[in-house]
């Protein structure tokens, strides 16, 4: 499986009792399955949430084959501007689990943070960004592609070629000339500040909490039954 897009979050939230906490993390499970159902055009993936309370930690990641991720991304046009729409996919479905999240366990919108990875999609564009800068030759990045993936790769001969095919005929960037002039004077060392920073306001301790459990929710693929496992953190 390849990644596709994982999103971590931390929200302030209510404490909730076990019975509690397992429901709002299956119904959060639940709405973000049906957000990404419907926005990241896969015709298949795996779908797995880790949450852990006091307050809310959150871990959302899709993944999929090597040809369910062919099949996404050439269902836009040429294979670059198919990347950048399942980016952009992955970037909204990647937001709605954070703001469902915040609903689903009572978290106001200010009191909250997140944190996206964008997997293989990334990858993949920076891998066309370094051919084109001629950092790679279209054979070495294949080569690449083949190391990092292993058998997802050997899997899917199709996407193989079809990426080979356009790391070959990606326009390459012209390079850039040196702004570097010797005349130009050294950079002058800045003057220390003046003024020292004050000392932190001391942290309020936290109290302790009830209770702590860490729920993982996952179903590898579209048509299978989720599967949960909840345990006592501490």
């Amino acid at each position: 499986m390849l990644d596709v897009v994982t999103t971590s979050f931390f929200i302030k939230s209510p404490t909730f009792d076990k019975a509690a906490f397992e429901y709002h993390s299956s119904e959060l499970f639940d709405q973000w399955d049906a957000q990404v159902e419907a926005h990241l055009q896969l015709p298949d993936y795996a779908l797995t949430l880790v949450l852990e309370e006091g307050s809310i930690k959150g871990k959302g990641r899709v993944a999929a084959a090597a040809a369910a991720f062919y099949f996404g991304i050439g269902a836009y046009g040429d294979f670059m501007s198919g990347l950048g729409t399942v980016r952009d996919q992955a970037a909204y479905i990647s937001n709605v689990l954070f703001e469902q999240a915040k609903g689903e366990f009572a978290c106001s919108s200010e009191r909250g943070n997140t944190k996206r990875t964008g997997g293989e999609i990334i990858y993949l564009q920076r891998l066309f960004e370094r051919v084109q800068h001629g950092a790679l030759t279209p054979e070495q990045a294949i080569r690449e592609v083949k190391s990092r993936w292993g058998e997802e790769a050997a899997s899917s001969p199709g996407f193989m070629r079809e990426l080979a095919a356009n790391l070959e005929e990606a326009p390459r960037f012209p390079e850039q000339l040196s702004l570097m002039d010797e005349s130009w004077p050294d950079c002058l060392d800045l003057e220390p500040l003046d003024k020292e920073p004050g000392p932190r306001t001391p942290r309020s301790p936290d109290f302790p909490i009830p209770q702590h459990y860490r729920i993982e929710i996952s179903r590898p693929s579209k048509g299978d039954k989720r599967k949960v496992k909840l345990t006592k953190v501490r």
